[in-house]
């Protein structure tokens, strides 16, 4: 189950009341659900032995405004997730004030480029949970199936700041022994690609 990251749903609710205000007749609010795959992330142990945190799915959404020749908004994703070998859990998750280019192709598709800043919040089995500044790089296509609905797909570049300072005890897969583990450095970088139905209201 999709657990909120902390604030993320009064602030998508201030973007939709902004929405819902505007006097505009063209569509004012744009909502995006996604799945998706995430990859990216690394702990270490105290003897210097690395395990990835396992790729895995993701559940997104985006809230956007058009905005002269482009779009702004927030975005929202969760991984849940595990360091491979290790079984210990972790739960991922970042909010983001975003606004992106669209870049018209053909009449039904087009193309576009963005960047996000914000926060990601770790919930982890082997570290502190932990908030802190994060960013993101986003491309992608849409195409319009209908005047309110498009399909779209998008790569992903998030980055974000972590607790390296903090350990915890783990277990060894082979021998047992217990161990020290922790973020390997105090950024981290992780690579989403995300397929949504973006609906136009």
């Amino acid at each position: 189950m999709m657990r909120f990251f902390p604030g993320a749903t009064p602030v998508l609710l201030v973007i939709a009341l902004m929405a819902c205000n505007t006097e505009h007749a063209q569509a004012d609010l744009i909502i995006t659900p996604f799945v998706g795959y995430t990859m990216g992330g690394e702990a270490k142990t105290g003897d210097d032995k690395s395990y990835d945190i396992s790729p895995s799915a993701n559940a997104a959404i985006a809230i956007e405004l058009p905005f002269q020749n482009g779009r702004m908004g927030v975005f929202y994703a969760q991984q849940d997730s595990s360091l491979e070998q290790l079984n210990l859990n972790s739960s991922i998750s970042y909010l983001h004030f975003q606004s992106s280019v669209v870049y018209p192709i053909t009449e039904n598709t087009s193309s576009y480029l963005g960047i996000g800043i914000g926060a990601s919040h770790v919930s982890a089995d082997w570290t502190k949970n932990h908030t802190g500044f994060s960013t993101s790089l986003f491309g992608g296509l849409e195409y319009k199936i209908t005047k309110q609905l498009s399909l779209t797909g998008q790569i992903r570049w998030l980055g974000t700041v972590v607790d390296s300072e903090s350990v915890s005890i783990c277990t060894l897969p082979t021998t047992e022994q217990s161990c020290l583990i922790g973020f390997q450095t105090q950024w981290m970088n992780q690579f989403q690609s995300n397929v949504g139905i973006s609906i136009a209201f």
